[in-house]
C-alpha cells in the first residue's frame, strides 16, 4: 500500500490533480466569500433605506406603484422632472416611495444616486453625504458620486475630506488634469485659511507662497489678505502687472486705508482712487486711465456736477452666467476657477 502511494506521489498527474483540487477549493471559497459580502452589502443597503421614511404620495401614484409591472423608470423620470422644476420636496417623496417598493439592489443604487443628488441640490448636505458614502461602500469607483461627495464635503466646510476624495478621483482619472489642479489649489487654500493652529505670520506666508506657485487663486488670496493682512495685500498687489481682475476689491477701500506713498510706482492703481476722488497728485497724462470706466468717472469728477460709481458682477468663465457675488465654483455649472469681473458705471446717489 505504501509502495502504491509512493508511486502515486511521484506520478506528475497526481501533482497536477492536487493543484487542480486546490484551485477549485480556492475558487469556491472566493465565490462563497463574494456571495457573503454581496449579501451583507444588500442587507446593509436594505437597513440604510429603511432609515428614510417616505412621506405619503397621492393615491394615484400609490395605485400606479402597485399595479404597474415596472413602475421604476417612469417614476424616476417623474421625480427628475419635479427636481428640475424646483419641487425638491415632491421629488424626494417619489424617490423614497420607490426605495420602499423595489427589492432589486441595482435599482436601489440608481434611486439612491438620484435621491442623494436631489438632497445635495436642495441643501440637505448631511443626508446627501450619508447616501453618497453608502453608495460608495458598494461601488467605490463610481466617479459621479465621488465628485458629488467631494462637493458635499466642500459645501460643509470639510476641506480635508474633500481633498481626500479628490485624490480618489485623481487616481481614477475622472477629471481633466487642469480642473483637478484648480480644485486642489482651492482646497489647499481653504485648509490653510481655516487652520487656527498656525501662527498668523506663518499662515500668511504659506498662503502667499501657494498663490505664487499656483497662479490660479490670485483673487481668493488677495481677498483674504485684504480682510486679514492689509499690509501684505498692498505688498502683493503691486507684484501684479494689471489690477483689472481685482478692481472691485480696490473700489471698497476707504480713503484713509490707501497707502498712497507706497503706490507712487503704480499709476494704474492710483487711477482707481483718482476716479473715486481720493487722490489728485498725478500729472494729467498719468492720471488718464486706460480703463474706459475709470476714465469716464475721472472726467465726470473734473468737469461735471454729476457723480458716478461702479457696480460689479461676476461672470462664469465656462457657462457665461452672471452673478452678484463672487464664487470660485460656479453655482450653475459647478465648474471651478476665478470668475471674470464685469463692471459698469452707475449714477452716484
Amino acid at each position: 500500500m505504501l509502495d502504491y502511494l509512493a508511486t502515486m506521489y511521484r506520478d506528475p498527474l497526481f501533482g497536477i490533480a492536487i493543484l487542480v483540487g486546490i484551485i477549485v477549493i480556492l475558487v469556491f471559497a472566493d465565490y462563497g466569500r463574494n456571495r457573503y459580502r454581496a449579501k451583507k452589502r444588500q442587507i446593509a443597503l436594505e437597513n440604510f433605506t429603511k432609515s428614510y421614511d417616505g412621506s405619503a404620495l397621492s393615491d394615484e401614484l400609490v395605485e400606479f406603484l402597485h399595479l404597474a409591472k415596472n413602475p421604476i423608470p417612469p417614476l424616476l423620470l417623474l421625480a427628475k422632472t419635479y427636481a428640475r422644476a424646483g419641487d425638491s420636496a415632491m421629488a424626494i417623496k417619489v424617490y423614497l416611495s420607490l426605495l420602499d417598493t423595489t427589492r432589486n439592489p441595482q435599482e436601489k443604487i440608481i434611486i439612491l444616486e438620484s435621491l442623494g443628488i436631489t438632497y445635495f441640490e436642495a441643501g440637505f448636505l448631511q443626508r446627501a453625504k450619508n447616501i453618497f458614502l453608502e453608495i460608495l461602500k458598494t461601488y467605490p469607483r463610481n466617479t459621479q458620486i465621488l465628485s458629488y461627495l467631494m462637493r458635499t464635503h466642500e459645501s460643509m466646510g470639510e476641506y480635508q475630506a474633500a481633498l481626500d476624495t479628490l485624490e480618489c478621483l485623481d487616481e481614477l482619472n475622472a477629471q481633466e488634469e487642469l480642473e483637478l489642479e484648480q480644485i486642489k489649489q482651492y482646497l489647499h487654500f481653504m485648509i490653510l485659511s481655516q487652520n487656527s493652529l498656525l501662527p498668523l505670520e506663518k499662515k500668511h506666508k504659506e498662503i502667499i507662497a501657494l498663490m505664487r506657485y499656483s497662479g490660479q487663486i490670485n483673487r481668493l488670496v488677495l481677498e483674504y489678505l485684504f480682510t486679514y493682512a492689509r499690509e501684505r495685500f498692498w505688498e502683493e498687489l503691486v507684484r501684479f502687472p494689471t489690477i483689472t481682475f481685482c478692481l472691485d476689491i480696490l473700489w471698497r477701500c476707504a480713503k484713509d486705508e490707501v497707502p498712497f506713498d507706497k503706490l507712487q510706482s503704480r499709476p494704474d492703481i492710483l487711477q482707481v482712487f483718482i476716479a473715486k476722488g481720493f487722490y489728485l497728485g498725478l500729472e494729467s497724462s498719468l492720471a488718464q486711465s486706460q480703463i474706459f470706466e475709470l476714465e469716464v468717472l475721472r472726467v465726470l469728477l473734473e468737469h461735471s456736477a454729476q457723480k458716478g460709481g461702479l457696480s460689479f458682477e461676476y461672470r462664469c468663465h465656462h457657462c457665461k452666467n452672471l452673478f452678484p457675488f463672487d464664487s470660485y465654483r460656479c453655482p450653475i455649472c459647478a465648474k471651478m476657477g476665478e470668475m471674470d469681473l464685469v463692471y459698469k458705471i452707475i449714477k452716484h446717489k
